[in-house]
């Protein structure tokens, strides 16, 4: 933190040398300078960490500071801006030019947030009849979580020559994250308890581009090339995975039945551990003149790995725009673009199921796996295209029409092999009304028809009835299982549920009258419908509407009064599922 501030202000001064005065043009200098001084009260009549979730939670009136200062003369341009909210919550930024020759910024930003806690009040039941209960644990009752986030940063672009315009851009940004927050284990279900605790943070993202742009004949070409990584140095959290055994009956075949269906128990492990990331991007882009509209594209590959885990992940991405005027009044927008996203294939090494116990017979050794590759529903290809034509009726009528396609084809989604897409085909229309200052009215609508909207095929339900399932057979020196066990179940799940909409229709209306520099009134009204009506045994539907009305008043050129009132009115249904006991 200190080593951020400590360049921050070196980079100050390398800034400031933009502003030492010369004799050339010296008369020509413009110096502006501005300081507010004033104060901040935050009440807490209500939670605190909710009402002041971005304060430092003092219930006292607080100083608070904002400077600004500008220099400008015939080839020099320095500013500089500071915000002094509290001793947490800082902003600077400074930045310089020389002529068209070097530009360059340095930034500085501190935030608090204020975490509430938790209680997991929630997580409290018991079967009813039964001896399955939940429980929770807070280890760290009335803990107060916060955090602190530090983000510095820097920017440069120098025109090397200008032959060909050649540029050379670089930028680096710094972003630290430390305090406390709270993290929440879960025991297996033969335990049912809930914990909670506080543990450290320290997340850091460091972030490198540099880039070279140049003009090649009608076009201007440009490379860059990123690089990021984020780790935490925080230790990982622990906690104890209780001793499987059953919840009531605790004689010694319950406490040898339990362990055998499970990977660790009693035992101390790490979870909610962050990963330590890298990742790698290559971009370039082109913009020029084609025919006679303007063209503007670029190609991208980022490479991002999980060096904890080495896992890695792929991504190309392809854009393309071109704009052209088919006459005085009518102008085309097309765009394309194109993303392909692979991951790797980690396989899951599973601990057998009941190991030494009875178990179905589904190998010669009597035992059954449950190892598997993870192929990611994030494996696809998405690709869209688009056309936007923008036509001016009359001279205070613009009519804009646009028509657009998207396609997401996701790769082994939701078995191997298998290809899962979802279409989507857009429409918008838009037309805007002006008369001078006077009048200003904006009409919107947008509709969104979706076929095959990504699911969860694993079944949100699970239907009654677990009598029609046969018991396992097990190994035929044993007795016959008497049990129903829970991965035989997983047969009568039924709803392959999404809360994402097949029909989305958006309305917008606009108005603006202003009848003289010194009133204005604008109303308006928003609204959203969407709904899903092609799942198996139940429909998803959302409403939205907002209306708004603003009045402004400016009696003098130094004095504003503002006026304004919005209603929300949100009505939804969808699925909602409570998971206890026996899933």
């Amino acid at each position: 933190m200190k080593k951020l501030i400590s360049n921050l202000v070196v980079f100050v001064l390398v800034l400031g040398l933009f502003v030492i005065p010369v004799s050339a043009g010296e008369d020509e200098a413009v110096q502006t300078y501005s300081v507010w001084a004033g104060s901040h009260y935050t009440g807490f009549g209500d939670y605190t960490r909710k009402v002041g979730e971005y304060n430092l939670g003092n219930d006292e009136f607080l100083p608070e500071l904002k400077g600004y200062y500008r220099f400008r003369d015939a080839t020099r341009l320095f500013s500089f801006k500071a915000h002094y909210y509290d001793h947490k919550n800082i902003s600077v930024d400074a930045k310089g030019t020389l002529s068209d020759r070097f530009t360059a910024e340095l930034f500085y930003r501190s935030l608090t947030h204020q975490q509430g806690q938790d209680l997991l009040a929630n997580l409290e039941t018991r079967e009813a009849g039964g001896a399955k209960i939940l429980t929770h644990e807070l280890r760290d009752k009335g803990a107060d979580y916060h955090s602190d986030r530090y983000e510095a940063g820097a920017k440069f672009n120098w025109l090397v020559s200008r032959d060909n315009n050649i540029r050379i851009m670089a930028a680096h940004r710094s972003v630290l994250r430390r305090g406390e927050e709270q993290k929440i284990g879960s025991n297996h279900c033969y335990s049912c308890h809930i914990t909670s605790q506080s543990v450290n943070i320290d997340k850091r993202t460091h972030q490198f581009e540099a880039g070279v742009q140049a003009d090649v004949e009608k076009f201007t070409l440009g490379y860059q090339f990123g690089y990021r990584i984020f780790d935490s140095r925080a230790f990982d959290p622990a906690v104890y995975y209780d001793s499987a055994m059953h919840p009531t009956l605790n004689d010694l075949s319950y406490k040898v039945e339990f362990p055998s269906r499970l990977n660790y128990d009693d035992t101390i492990l790490a979870y909610g551990a962050y990963p330590e990331t890298e990742k790698i991007s290559h971009k370039i882009r082109m913009k020029g003149e084609v025919g006679k509209g303007q063209l503007a594209s670029s190609l991208t590959f980022n490479q991002t790995t999980n060096k904890k885990v080495e896992l890695t992940s792929d991504a190309w991405a392809g854009v393309l725009n071109y704009a052209v005027l088919l006459s005085p009044r009518t102008r085309l927008v097309a765009k394309a673009s194109g993303t392909r996203k692979s991951n790797d294939d980690p396989f899951i090494d599973l601990r057998p199921w009941r190991e030494g116990r009875p178990a179905p017979v589904t190998t010669p050794s009597y035992v059954t796996n449950f190892d598997f590759t993870r192929y990611s529903s994030l494996d696809r290809f998405e690709g869209k295209i688009s056309a936007e034509v923008i036509h001016r009726l009359t001279p205070r009528i613009t009519l804009d029409v646009l028509a657009g396609f998207q396609l997401i084809d996701r790769y082994d989604y939701p078995t191997l092999d298998e290809s899962y897409q979802t279409k989507r085909f857009i429409g918008q229309a838009k037309m805007r009304y002006r008369k001078g200052l006077k009048y200003a009215n904006t009409v919107k609508y947008r509709f969104e028809k979706t076929s095959d909207p990504f699911r969860s095929f694993r079944g949100l339900f699970e239907a009654r009835g677990f009598d029609v399932l046969e018991p396992a057979v097990t190994i035929p020196t044993d007795p016959p299982s008497r049990f129903i066990f829970y991965y035989q179940r997983e047969a009568l799940r039924y709803q392959d549920i999404t809360s994402l909409p097949t029909d989305y229709h958006e309305f917008e209306f606009s108005s603006t009258y202003k009848p003289n520099m010194r009133y204005s009134l604008t109303a308006g009204m928003k609204g959203k419908y969407d709904k899903n009506g092609d799942l198996d045994s139940l429909d998803v539907e959302h409403l939205t509407l907002q209306p708004n009305l603003s009045l402004t008043v400016t009696p003098a050129p130094r004095w504003s009064f503002m006026a304004g009132y919005t209603f929300t009115y949100n009505k939804s249904r969808g699925p909602v599922t409570v998971a206890l006991f026996d899933g």
